[in-house]
């Protein structure tokens, strides 16, 4: 089997609450590597040991370790016992195997067991020199082109010269339940990749404004959801809520300055009445402080005063290239950009950009919210995303 050591980071900071961490981290790991073939995720001190069957894709694997929350960085690994001549044997193979001609190289060792009989410097000092023998390579210990890492611990002794970043953060599970406010726009999937990075666990609620349940599951929103998972291959849950009757309610009425302001109210009021049904613990939404109308301080201050319910606003300082950047990153630019109607784009002529409570509480009061609420929520729809392959 090929084996991967898998470093975290920020978790490695937790006192006693970190085998929880940990035990997440390799649940999470095995359910992104599911289906794949023989996997193994081994804990050990202060690090994980994934080991994978022959016939699992290469690409596969180092993709999904590259994108689980938790993981600081993962190395394939040559893996031998704890004695010096396996040691220098297997690091020479590995040295002749990955420097090419004409590149430096270094060796870094890491003596995590002290009962090794040779000190880390000693280990470098050894290896690099059988090295240099067998491929004549120069040895430099700064801006060298490949360096070859030694790490030495109870059980045995890694050796690796690949060395890849994971994406950090917390592993999903251990920050709580949210319930993200997702529209069909760049930010609100950036914004809850950005929460399952801190660890949540995120479900979302999505307004639409087509004309039935089937439409809208057939609509860009689920392969949004589907893309933002994928790395993961964890469920999530999809409320889909029909917009027509806050929209009915209004065309009622004269046009408002204040109706972003109003409907976004609207939505907030019923995720927290999903949030209460469903166990989550805030709500999130994909605003960036003074980027539109409704999200000037004072209309985004006068939106949360709706619930009582925490709401999480992880882009909020984030500036709108940022925010591209990192969908395209992420990989959800593509679908974003696609054409879609969305109702929380629909705005008043001259929206207010400083919007009274007042003059909100007036227009609430004529739509019978109660009323509207239940009759929104009479049209909703659940969809369930599985694992994807």
């Amino acid at each position: 089997m090929r084996t991967y050591i898998v470093h975290y980071g920020e978790l490695g900071l937790k006192g006693q609450n970190r085998p929880r961490f940990e035990k997440r981290l390799r649940r999470n790991i095995r359910a992104a590597l599911k289906g794949y073939g023989e996997v193994e995720v081994l804990p050990r001190n202060r690090y994980l040991a994934v080991r994978v069957g022959e016939t699992v894709p290469k690409e596969r694997v180092e993709y999904h370790l590259s994108r689980i929350f938790g993981i600081a960085y993962f190395a394939p690994a040559v893996v031998v016992p704890q004695e010096v001549e396996a040691l220098m044997e297997a690091g020479t193979r590995l040295g002749v195997e990955t420097i090419a001609p004409g590149q430096s190289f270094r060796v870094r060792a890491q003596r995590g067991d002290k009962r090794f009989p040779l000190r880390s410097n000693e280990i470098e000092r050894e290896l690099g020199a059988r090295i240099v023998a067998a491929t004549g390579a120069k040895v430099r210990l700064k801006g060298a082109d490949v360096t070859v890492h030694v790490q030495v611990y109870r059980e045995g002794i890694y050796l690796f010269a690949r060395r890849l970043p994971g994406a950090g953060g917390l592993p999903i599970g251990t920050g709580g339940r949210v319930l993200m406010m997702l529209s069909g726009g760049i930010d609100s999937p950036v914004a809850a990749h950005l929460m399952m990075k801190r660890g949540c666990t995120v479900h979302f609620l999505h307004f639409h404004m087509l004309r039935s349940a089937e439409e809208a599951r057939r609509s860009k929103i689920v392969e949004l959801v589907r893309r933002l998972m994928e790395p993961h291959r964890l469920p999530a849950r999809l409320y889909l809520l029909p917009a027509a009757p806050f929209q009915a309610a209004m065309a009622a009425l004269d046009g408002r300055r204040v109706e972003t302001v109003a409907f976004r109210r609207f939505i907030l009021r019923l995720g927290e009445r999903l949030a209460a049904e469903e166990g989550y613990e805030a709500l999130v939404t994909g605003d960036s402080l003074g980027q539109v109308a409704s999200q000037t301080l004072t209309n985004l201050r006068l939106t949360t005063q709706a619930v009582r319910l925490p709401v999480l606003r992880p882009l909020i300082a984030y500036d709108k290239q940022e925010i591209v950047d990192l969908a395209q990153a992420i990989g959800t630019y593509d679908l974003s950009i696609r054409p879609y109607k969305d109702p929380c784009s629909v705005t008043a002529h001259r929206p207010a950009t400083r919007a009274r409570a007042e003059t909100v509480a007036a227009l609430e009061a004529e739509l019978d919210l109660p009323a509207l609420m239940e009759e929104t929520l009479a049209g909703m729809e659940t969809v369930v995303i599985r694992e994807t392959s």
